[in-house]
């Protein structure tokens, strides 16, 4: 298949060259998914491409996996940073309504950027909103020393769980695609993806995942 693609992008290279296009290979990626990488790079045309387990593109990480969890940790990682950034407005004396629609603007966008598209699990979930109650408690100063309860916390601040809002997110995406024309990709797409399975189709006998 990475014979193919070397192929298909020699191609795209001639056809765009003819408008006078000329693509950059040093900018370009090429991930093979659910198998590793054979080899570190390849030579398109005059240069060239490298061959990754992952790149960030468009803000979001594009992983060989296909899933989400490499993303998820580098937005937590990022969102950590923010909480760090903004250490002074935290131990200011500004009222805790206005900490908490600054940590809401500001450091929650950067966690949840892309969310829409998450495919999460139980895990990952506990892992948003394990992050997101450490940001809270640093806000309303209560070290985990003090022995309050994560359920006291969300009662102080009024927030909930950012687990919750993806959900709310991704139904609000659904139904946006839903209510597309049917003639739309993304619309062609998400139908027939919730079309019944066929006939002989039947469950794994593992025990499934937890999602």
């Amino acid at each position: 298949m990475l014979e193919v693609l070397v192929l298909a992008l020699s191609v795209m290279e001639e056809e765009a060259a003819v408008f006078g296009f000329h693509m950059n290979w040093s900018e370009t990626k090429i991930v093979q998914f659910c198998n590793p990488a054979t080899c570190s790079a390849v030579q398109v045309a005059d240069g060239p491409v490298e061959v990754v387990d992952s790149f960030v593109y468009l803000g979001s990480t594009i992983d060989s996996t296909g899933g989400n969890r490499g993303e998820i940790q580098r937005r937590i990682g990022l969102a950590r940073s923010c909480m760090n950034l903004l250490g002074k407005n935290w131990k200011s004396s500004i009222r805790l309504n206005t900490k908490l629609r600054l940590y809401q603007t500001y450091v929650v966008p950067v966690l949840l950027y892309g969310c829409e598209t998450w495919s999460t699990t139980k895990y990952l979930c506990d892992r948003i909103d394990a992050s997101d109650t450490w940001a809270i408690r640093k806000i309303l100063r209560i070290p985990y020393t003090r022995h309050v309860t994560n359920i006291e916390v969300r009662h102080i601040s009024g927030c909930q769980p950012l687990s919750d809002t993806i959900i709310d997110r991704r139904l609000r995406l659904f139904g946006h695609i839903i209510r597309s024309s049917p003639n739309e990709d993304h619309h062609r797409s998400v139908a027939s993806a919730i079309q019944k399975p066929p006939l002989d189709w039947k469950r794994p006998k593992e025990r499934p995942g937890h999602t």
